[in-house]
Parts: structure tokens; sequence; C-alpha cells
């Protein structure tokens, strides 16, 4: 960073300031739950995306061909078309038996059954010993178990006190009194389990991203179900222990399926096999898309989505090792850090336009950086970057809106001594103070008055009572002038200089100056009279040229005034004034005002710092004709 940018960086101690906020919001949003909720759902749009990129429109055979998952559904159609043969589910295990020997001679990879075998079905042992001889004469078939939460937590089994088939696994920090209360396939006998927990966990709000890859319990480990297959198969296992869910499609039902009730009626060969050979090398879950059964999960894809196809998910994952993954937090918080101080810094040096356009930029950026980065399997925390990218950009935004209104507000304090309450009012619409106290060129109408033989009129009267008697006459005339909103440049001693122009330009100028000047001296004459001083008098000059306006003076002492000719020649008019007229104007003036006042010709007289004489003329009001 250069020594410009530094020394601006400096001279902005409340956006820096801002800056610090900002990043301490980030941190904020990083973990406020309203903004991890809300940046989960943008996740979830995103993991759509890529779901919808995957989808295929795939026939039934051709999808049975091509995935290496089948799903063998305990749908609705199932359990109707069961229920006259074996009854109500749950259903004799001697038909999961059949089924099974049926699907083995397939050759399958695996067969899993996302169903829980707790308890010996008492009435039907026979039924149950059929089960346990086929599987326990393959070892492709795996079972499954469930944790279950427990109100009291000493009644809970001993984890050290199951029997060594469930495989968990002690860890090195592994709690000896560690309980957990296990829903195990106790239908079967021990000597013929490959079991994984089916447990699927949601997040904070409710929504199901993860699968576990192991279940974690007071130090002792335990694999899921997916995990345990995928193991199974020769399969790495990734070492964390929940990968994120690479949902393959968009559809409720991803996975090829085959009703239950088809497949066992073709296992007993009551109707012709529609699939030949299609079910080999596959692996085969057994579960239920049943709505009586309730076994639906939210999910990023669907508010009911079927277990059996979040396991096929999690399995299909472990097995391909196409899991999602998180960006690096770290890299992702510096990410973060580096654009917040990007967009502050191009606030400073390039104002608030550039710096909204950058914010919008760097916005649109991080959503599209976060879509790539989902298309190739990586996710993206962007809501709290952008948020505090926002919050940064607002405050700076802000802030210089502040500054700005301070500016103009002290500019509009300066021109309150020089102009009336409501045209400085107006002057608060402008887009910014330099457009007021800029210096420039334009066409002024100026108006200069004296009190006639002030010095004699000074003499005879005291300084305290001469006082007073000015500030009684100027704030009558200064609120004639402000009433016909002109500019108050300046007081010279007894003399009053006033303008029309500038600060912002008038209709018809030169008449109001003129109807400014002839209300002055009504007021003279009420003055005369609430005074006591009838030799009290005063001369107008007005004319109208081109001049120069602007702050002029030092830093410690500046006003906004007229210079020039034009200001000089309307000086020198007013000097005319004794022994001829109240109120003389320049021929400017008068051409510029035509038709709204009477002008009596006065002379043309030589005055100082013009080679050219000078006419001038007495306005009058127009007489009305009386009908």
């Amino acid at each position: 960073m250069n020594r410009r940018v530094l020394k601006n960086l400096k001279k902005n101690q409340t956006n820096i300031s801002l800056l610090c906020l900002a990043v301490l919001a980030f941190f904020f949003f990083n973990h406020w739950s309203v903004t991890r909720f809300l940046d989960a759902d943008v996740q979830d749009w995103l993991v759509k995306q890529r779901a919808t990129s995957q989808d295929n429109q795939l026939t039934q055979d051709e999808a049975l061909a091509h995935s290496p998952v089948v799903i063998i559904d305990i749908d609705d159609a199932s359990l109707s078309a069961m229920s006259s043969l074996v009854g109500k589910w749950p259903w004799p295990r001697s038909v999961h038996a059949e089924l099974l020997e049926y699907l083995l001679e397939q050759q399958p990879k695996a067969v899993v059954f996302d169903v829980l075998f707790s308890e010996p079905d008492v009435y039907r042992p026979d039924s149950d010993a059929y089960f346990a001889e086929v599987v326990g004469a393959s070892k492709q078939v795996y079972l499954a178990a469930l944790e279950q939460q427990v109100a009291e937590f000493s009644k809970a089994p001993l984890l050290s006190s199951y029997p060594s088939e469930l495989a968990l696994i002690k860890g090195a920090n592994a709690d000896p009194n560690g309980r957990a209360l296990f829903l195990l396939p106790n239908a079967l006998p021990a000597s013929s389990w490959n079991v994984g927990t089916i447990n699927f966990t949601p997040d904070e709000d409710g929504v199901g991203r993860r699968y576990d890859v192991n279940r974690m319990i007071a130090g002792w480990k335990l694999p899921s179900l997916p995990a345990k297959v995928a193991q199974g198969l020769g399969h790495e296992l990734p070492h964390q222990q929940s990968i994120i869910l690479d949902w393959q499609s968009t559809k409720t039902l991803p996975y090829p399926r085959l009703s239950y009730a088809q497949l066992l009626s073709q296992a007993r060969q009551e109707m012709e096999a529609t699939a030949p050979d299609l079910l080999k090398d596959k692996i085969i879950i057994i579960g239920t898309t049943a709505a009586g059964l309730l076994d639906i999960r939210p999910t990023p894809i669907s508010e009911n989505y079927p277990g059996v196809f979040i396991m096929a998910t999690a399995i299909d994952n472990l097995v391909s090792g196409k899991a999602l993954h998180k960006m690096n937090s770290a890299l992702n918080t510096a990410m973060g850090l580096v654009l917040l101080i990007f967009v502050c810094v191009v606030f400073l040096l390039r104002g608030p336009l550039y710096g909204l356009l950058l914010s919008l930029a760097v916005s649109l950026g991080i959503v599209a950086f976060a879509y790539f980065n989902v298309m190739q399997g990586l996710l993206v925390s962007s809501l709290p970057s952008i948020f505090a990218i926002w919050l940064l950009s607002a405050s700076l935004l802000g802030a210089a809106y502040a500054g700005h209104r301070k500016k103009l507000s002290d500019t509009i304090s300066l021109f309150s001594r020089f102009l009336d309450p409501q045209v400085v009012k107006s002057l608060v619409d402008l887009e910014s103070s330099e457009q007021l106290l800029g210096t420039k060129s334009c066409e002024l109408t100026i108006l200069f008055s004296d009190i006639r033989d002030f010095t004699s009129l000074s003499e005879n009267t005291s300084p305290q009572d001469m006082i007073r008697l000015l500030n009684q006459y100027f704030d009558g005339q200064v609120s004639t002038l402000f009433s016909y909103k002109a500019t108050l440049d300046k007081f010279i001693g007894d003399a009053v200089m006033a303008f029309w122009g500038a600060p912002v330009a008038q209709e018809n100028e030169p008449v109001l100056a003129i109807n400014a000047a002839l209300d002055m001296i009504d007021n003279l004459q009420a003055f005369r009279q609430e005074s006591g001083y009838t030799d009290f008098n005063i001369g107008i000059g007005i004319h109208t040229g081109s001049a120069v306006v602007g702050m002029l003076g030092t830093q410690k002492r500046y006003d906004y005034t007229a210079i020039g000719d034009a200001v000089n020649l309307a000086s020198r008019i007013e000097g005319l004034t004794k022994n001829k007229a109240s109120i003389l104007v320049s021929e400017s003036t008068k051409n510029a005002a035509e038709g709204a006042f009477e002008f009596t010709f006065c002379g043309e007289y030589q005055v100082k710092g013009r080679s050219e004489p000078v006419r001038v003329y007495e306005p009058q009001r127009l007489k009305r004709t009386v009908i």
C-alpha cells in the first residue's frame, strides 16, 4: 500500500473505526444463529443447483443398469398387497428371509436392511430362525442399529457391556463408564450381525445435511450403516466424523426402486422377472417410502425426503468418494476480511458511488464464487461476508452523508448571515457546499445604500444612541432586503451593500432590487417619525452587471462577497444621489426592469474609474389609473 493510501487512511479515522466494527460484525455474523441459518439456506439452494445439474432422464431400466444402488421399496402398494397374505406390518421375518434368498442368488455386492429387527417374534420363532439362517449364511448382508435417547442416563447400559459382535471401537480417551441405549437386531443371534447405526441427525435448524461416518459416544466409536457397507466393500473411509451429503438428484426418489411385493412375487415365481440379472453387483437397500411408516426427513432437496434414499445417498457418497466438503474456515474467513478491507479502501479513495458499485460487484462475485465451487463439490460460506460488506458500505455511506450534511450545514450557517432564512432553507436541497462556496463570475444586480451626512449626525449624538439608532434602522432595512431575496454582502460603516444573482439566481432580479429600494425609502419615512430624526436621509444606487462572487478572506475570517467593476459602479451611482434623488439606477438596470416601473432620466455623469459617462435614472412605481 503506497504512502498516498496510508495518508488517506490516516485522515479517515472514523471510517477506519467503521471498518473495525465491520470486521467484528463479520465474526459475529459467522456465529450468529440467524446468519448461520440463512447461510445454511443459501448453501442448501446451491446444493440443490448442483443436484439439478446431475439430474438425468433415464428410464427405469436404464437407471437400474447404471446406478450402483437399487432400492427394494416397502411402499404403500406393497403393504396393501401383502396384507391379505401375511397381515399388517411388521411382517413375519420369514418373508424377508424368502426375499433375501432370492436377492443373494442375483449376486449383489451387498444387501442392506434399513429396517430394525430389535425384538424377537415370540409368536413365530421359526420365522426368526429362518431369517437368521439366511442372514448368517452371507457376509454381504448388513443390519441396522439405532442409538436412542434415554430419560435417565444411569439406566442406559454401559458401552463395555455390549457384545463384541457390535464392533464398538474403544478410543484412547474412551470413558469406561460411558453409556448408551441401542436398538440392535436382537431378533437374530449376535454371531450373524453385520451392524451399523442409521441415526440421521439434523442440524440446528432441523434440516438433515450430514450422515455419520462413525457414531461417537463418550470416546467410543460405532460405524454407521453406510460406513459399514463401504468398508465391507473395500473402500477407504474419510477421517471425519460425518460427511456432507452430495445429493445425486432433485428427485424425491433419485435411485431406481423395485416394489417389495412385486420382487417377492418374482422370488416365488408367481410372475416373470422384469429385469433379470440387473441386480448383479448392485448395492441393494431394503427400506420404505410408505407414508404410514413415517420414515421421512427434511433435507435440502425436500421437506419430506424418504429415509431410505438418504441412506442410499450416504452409501453412494462413501463408495464413490464424492461427498461434499466445506472450504477451510480459516481460508474462508481470510477471504472475507480481505474483501472487507478492499471495499473500505475503495470507499475512502474513490468515494461512495464507486464503493457501492464495488460492494454490489463483490457480493455478486461471492455468490458466483460459491456457485462455481459447489459445482466442484466445495461448499463456501458466503452470507457472513456479504452481510459484513453491506453493513460496512451502509456505515461508510452514512458517515459520508453525515460529513456531507455537516459541511453543507456549516455553509448554510455561514449564509444565514447574508440571506433570508427561507432562502437559506432552499439551499439545503443543493448537491454540495462547494456549489455554494465556489468562486464564479455571474450577472448580479448590486445595491448600495448609504446614510447622508452621517458624520454631522454622529457629532450631535452620543455613541450609545448612535449605535442604537443604526441598529434600529438596519434591522428594518435588512428585513426588507431579505423579503426581496437579496444577499446581504456587508455593512460598511453606515452603508449597506446587497446583491441579487448569487449564490442562487432569482427571476427578475433588477425588479426585486428596485422594489426593495422603494420599500427602503418607505421604511425611512416611518423610521423618521418613530425616531424623531427628521433630517435622517439615505441614498441608494443600483447597477446590473457582471461581477465575481465567492469566499474572500483568511482561514480565521472570511466572507461571501462580490467584487468587480460592477460593484464599484453601484457604489459610485449611490454617491450621485445627493441632491438629485433618493434612488438612482444605471441604464443596464433600467433596461432590465423596463415596464415594471416609470423611470426619469437624471443625466450623464463621469465617475471615477470609468472613461465613459454613466447614464442614471430615478425609478418610481407605476401610477395606477383609478376608474
